[in-house]
């Protein structure tokens, strides 16, 4: 997100509206409920086993304490096509928590 947004709450996204200027600039709903949920895990101490449901997408380091795994063998089911994430310029790699889930159950 551009730096000088301080405050993403601001921005507001009728019933089925993907984007919306802001600023003079096109924000899509994903990023701004990416950065949420990354802005919320990262100030808070959440217990990855047990997170609350509006929680949709996952960083790198909670998506493996979430899944049990190292951040390595993440990255190698990503290279093999196992787990696929969102990447963002310059960030951390996001992963949507359905996706998690679905993993978690074929491994089970």
């Amino acid at each position: 997100m551009n730096k000088k947004w301080t405050d993403i709450n601001q921005i507001y996204f009728p019933d089925g509206v993907k984007s919306v200027y802001f600023n003079g600039k096109r924000v899509k709903k994903e990023d701004i409920q990416i950065e949420r949920s990354f802005l919320e895990l990262m100030s808070s101490e959440y217990d990855c086993s047990n997170l609350p449901d509006h929680i949709k997408y996952l960083p790198r380091k909670q998506a493996a304490e979430y899944l049990g795994l190292s951040e390595s063998t993440l990255t190698r089911y990503h290279e093999k096509g196992k787990l696929t994430w969102i990447t963002r310029r310059n960030r951390t790699p996001i992963y949507k928590r359905e996706a998690l889930d679905n993993f978690k159950q074929k491994t089970q």
